[in-house]
């Protein structure tokens, strides 16, 4: 159950100000995570798929109930061909397992897109709005050079892990 916890202040400026109500609310009780680690995919006919790893981890915001915490660290090895056109990748996360088809519970527009360094890593965390299903299957996809799904570079199929009692 959540509680909202009201805080009320006057403003006293002078006489006949007007006062406001200002409403805190408790953090969100932990719900349970989801991790993936990412890899590399062919779909868009690439070379080698080996040459990208990485994690992700979605969490439940510590700030807002209805939020969650997207993190993801990204690792391209050698003369991989990702994003080397734009050095950014966009991401999105998808219902179904990688390869499934992609159905965007967040458009790739609306996130904080990975920036790809000059040594190939990159990092990115991003607070928003996730229609997640405890338990249901989930996938996040990176993408280069547009949002269709020969523009997957990478893929991670999300696990969710429960909360600890």
């Amino acid at each position: 159950m959540f509680r909202s916890i009201a805080v009320v202040a006057f403003a006293t400026v002078a006489a006949g100000a007007p006062s406001f109500v200002v409403f805190a609310q408790e953090p969100s009780p932990f719900v349970g995570t989801y991790t993936g680690a990412i890899r590399a995919t062919s779909f868009s006919g690439g070379k080698d798929a080996s040459r990208m790893s990485g994690s992700v981890t979605i969490t439940p915001s510590q700030t807002r109930r209805d939020l969650f915490k997207v993190e993801i660290r990204l690792s391209t090895m050698g003369s991989s061909p990702t994003a080397s056109a734009t050095g950014v990748l966009q991401w999105s996360i998808s219902p179904g397992r990688c390869g499934a088809r992609v159905q965007f519970l967040v458009p790739p527009a609306e996130t904080t897109p990975l920036e790809i360094h000059s040594g190939g890593d990159a990092e990115v965390i991003w607070e928003g709005r996730l229609a997640l299903a405890g338990e249901a299957n989930y996938q996040l996809m990176l993408y280069d050079r547009g949002f269709r799904e020969q523009d997957i570079v990478g893929c991670a199929n999300l696990r969710y892990n429960r909360p600890k009692p």
